[in-house]
């Protein structure tokens, strides 16, 4: 089946989320994000677009270009119908390029060739957002959570050995186009929960501020961890006011847990995500790690690894860790409104699938995890994690059930 496409320019609206926020939150060091430039997100995978991207793309391109935008398109039908039983259309995917699925705008350098001859008006909301994702507080802030998955976000975490703090700006502009943007299209909502009560914005951003500074301390990132998952375990109703990052007198559960959650996939399945996130490594050389035929089995068997390769490494990496937890567990802790002790959990998680990683990288290289080697164990174990939206339930258990 054909499909035609008689492409007719909307009026022009104001981005969804555009009123001025009362204020923005966003973790201090993605002030300065920049994108690389090397195309890690424009190809692997499938990107929507809305109708609305098309359309702005379409102005944009030069008469004689328009036709060839619209070969190669999917529309994505919602679940959504009208009032006369139509599918509304959800959003449009144009083919990729190559064996990997490119952009057909990017760049041979790996550049964005939309946003080099039209500028940022023109690219898809999605291009311009990613890997920030903005969200709308009830109290009319706004928060952006850069998303670890993009090496440049774990190069700003990497810019310095000093504790990670979170940053306010009050509203006006950063003087960034891109950062600007990004707070115009927030809209999704966001908020914290125990359970199944809603917290108010003030212990909210109390319990959240208190455990960033909980990984500034001159200690261990597991201690600080620990101390920070055992605050949260004990969180109710009632007592959220009390919360306080102190390390619980025995670490043994938490180190169980932490075990078990290292243990608690098969070397396979993380094998197959190192080589689907290949394209996102620059801190080292990927191609010695993910063509290895070792990396299966140091995967496998971590333990020997990890006391060999990453265990001795763990005083110079622990500023990069303590500042990756504080930006995970800063803005925005949670998102949907979710529960703040299964996200606690994910983050252990998230985190003890980077050191399995990172041990196994070490030992296919037979060198100590060093901190660029690290940054890329912590984007293979976030872009894990997410791939599979594991549910709280396929977790080592930890925290309460209530």
């Amino acid at each position: 089946m054909k499909l035609s496409l008689n492409v007719v320019a909307p009026p022009r609206e104001e981005p969804v989320g555009s009123s001025p926020p009362a204020s923005v939150h966003l973790s201090e060091p993605m002030r300065r994000f920049q994108c690389n430039q090397k195309g890690c997100c424009c190809s692997g995978w499938d990107i929507p677009f809305r109708l609305e991207d098309f359309l702005r793309l379409h102005e944009h391109l030069p008469e004689e270009e328009r036709g060839g935008l619209t070969h190669g398109i999917r529309l994505v039908l919602g679940q959504e119908k009208t009032a006369e039983g139509e599918q509304i259309l959800h959003s449009l995917k144009l083919d990729g390029v190559g064996d990997d699925k490119a952009c057909r705008y990017l760049a041979t350098d790996g550049g964005c060739g939309v946003h080099r001859r039209f500028g940022l008006s023109a690219l898809p909301d999605l291009c311009v957002d990613f890997p920030a994702f903005g969200y709308r507080r009830g109290d009319g802030a706004v928060e952006l959570w850069f998303d670890p998955i993009c090496p440049e976000v774990l190069e700003q975490l990497d810019e310095s050995d000093a504790p990670l703090r979170l940053h306010r700006q009050e509203p006006g502009t950063f003087g960034d186009a891109g950062l600007d943007l990004r707070v115009a299209h927030s809209s999704d909502r966001i908020g914290g929960r125990i359970g199944k009560h809603s917290l108010e914005w003030g212990p909210l951003d109390a319990i959240r501020a208190a455990s960033v500074e909980a990984f500034a301390a001159d200690r261990p990132a597991w201690r600080s961890l620990a101390a920070v998952v055992h605050a949260y375990r004990r969180l109710r109703i009632g007592n959220e006011g009390a919360f306080e990052a102190v390390e619980p007198e025995d670490p043994q559960p938490f180190l169980k847990f932490l075990g078990d959650s290292i243990a608690a996939h098969g070397a396979d399945l993380l094998r197959a995500t190192i080589v689907k996130y290949r394209r996102f490594i620059w801190s080292v050389d990927p191609a010695p790690i993910v063509e290895s035929p070792d990396l299966v089995r140091w995967l496998d068997e971590w333990q020997p690894a990890f006391e060999k390769w990453l265990a001795p490494s763990e005083e110079s990496l622990r500023p990069l860790t303590a500042r990756w937890l504080a930006h995970r567990f800063g803005t925005p802790m949670v998102k949907g409104r979710g529960d703040l002790r299964e996200a606690a959990d994910c983050i252990v998680h998230v985190y003890a699938t980077s050191l399995r990683i990172a041990a196994a990288m070490g030992a296919v290289l037979r060198k100590p995890v060093d901190r660029d080697l690290y940054k890329a164990a912590l984007g293979a174990a976030e872009f894990f994690y997410r791939s599979l939206h594991l549910p709280r339930e396929a977790l080592p258990w930890f925290a309460s059930e209530s």
